[in-house]
């Protein structure tokens, strides 16, 4: 099933199932009303901690937006490769003694 067609269909039942509380509650009174909300509440804050695990089990890696485009996993510092054979080395530097950052590049090691 597509993406969008899941996003339909997720919202027709949250729409069904909202007409089909206000009809509950127009018939009866806001005690019974007040209780099947806690329930109906209950089991979806369940299904949402299933989906968000499911989500976080199944892991897909990031997608690039198109060319040129930059995509970073794990820690900030590395190769960055866009495709279009320009290498660009970035390393992470750590903030100065004032709590600002730097945007020299760091000294070369070695001898001058």
């Amino acid at each position: 099933m597509s993406r969008r067609a899941l996003v339909w269909s997720g919202s027709v039942v949250a729409v069904v199932a909202l007409a089909a509380l206000c009809v509950h509650a127009a018939g009866t009174g806001l005690d019974e009303t007040d209780t099947l909300t806690g329930v109906v509440g209950a089991f979806v804050g369940l299904a949402g901690l299933g989906v968000s695990v499911y989500g976080l089990i199944r892991g897909d890696p990031p997608r690039n937006a198109g060319a040129g485009s930059v995509v970073v996993n794990g820690d900030n510092s590395g190769v960055i490769a866009t495709g279009d054979a320009a290498d660009v080395r970035m390393t992470a530097q750590p903030p100065r003694e004032d709590g600002s950052m730097t945007t020299e590049p760091p000294p070369e090691d070695g001898p001058s």
